[in-house]
């Protein structure tokens, strides 16, 4: 997709929840930010909501949704000195209950104003656990130490507990990345996590998903430390990207399945059977 000047300018993260053509009975949740963030569900958690606004400018056109961090966007909902400005949607909302097993497809793209991460923790989307308080995501995209973009995920008895994970490597700004994620969620061994990053198998893994006891529930984050050298003394810039492109579906059905699913099937067809 080509991208204009003035997309490259806007200090975004912008998140574009798009539907299929025609309705569809297995989409569990759709967002097209056409409607207001509360009518899809979606909850702030910013150190003001100004934060987060609607622009035109989305992954194939339409509307997204721009979060925005700037230094002292920290001590919120339990983030410590890490920056944040991130939406959230309900446990019900997401369907993140034990024995469930969804479609989710979405997509990242990083504006010329992003700030790379070197070795910075940040966090760009993920499946959060959902006890109170302070807790380690069941599943997360994010940046490592190394400066690469990473899956990382846990399940098991107890809080960071079965760790797994991929690395899906160095990103480019003013580039596209999609997204698609094949899930059961689960404590026991019967759970699985496939992921997918433009149309290439990144990610299998079969075994626990959640922590006992828990669910999870969808955040698309902008959860940073402040990416700025030498860390603490410094302070950091603000920070944009933008998100694209994402729905839930149950299964067994995935005939109607958004764009990015269809073309991982297209290019991987036996993607289906993970």
């Amino acid at each position: 997709m080509k991208i204009s000047i003035e997309d490259r300018r806007i200090k975004t993260r912008r998140i574009l929840v798009a539907p299929p053509a025609g309705p569809s009975p297995d989409i569990l949740w759709s967002c097209d930010f056409t409607g207001s963030l509360a009518s899809y569900g979606l909850q702030i958690q910013a150190k003001d909501p100004s934060r987060v606004t609607i622009v035109d400018q989305g992954r194939d056109g339409g509307r997204a949704v721009r979060l925005l961090t700037l230094p002292g966007d920290n001590n919120i909902a339990s983030s410590g000195d890490m920056q944040r400005c991130d939406l959230w949607l309900t446990q019900a909302s997401t369907d993140g209950y034990p024995g469930k097993e969804h479609w989710w497809a979405h997509s990242i793209f990083l504006p010329d104003d992003f700030a790379m991460p070197t070795w910075h923790m940040y966090v760009l989307f993920d499946f959060h656990n959902t006890n109170t308080g302070p807790g380690q995501a069941n599943f997360a995209v994010n940046f490592d130490d190394k400066g690469d973009l990473v899956f990382k995920g846990f399940g098991g008895l107890t809080d960071r507990s079965g760790y797994y994970g991929a690395t899906i490597g160095k990103v480019k700004k003013n580039q596209w990345y999609d997204f698609v994620y094949h899930v059961r969620w689960s404590a026991s061994n019967d759970g699985f996590m496939h992921a997918w990053v433009n149309g290439k198998k990144i990610l299998t893994h079969s075994g626990p998903t959640l922590y006992a006891g828990q669910g999870v529930y969808l955040k698309l984050a902008n959860y940073h430390t402040p990416v700025c050298d030498p860390y603490p003394t410094c302070i950091g810039n603000d920070r944009g990207m933008v998100i694209g492109e994402l729905e839930v579906h149950a299964l067994p059905s995935v005939q109607r399945r958004p764009k990015m699913i269809q073309h991982l099937l297209s290019v991987d067809p036996r993607a289906h059977e993970s």
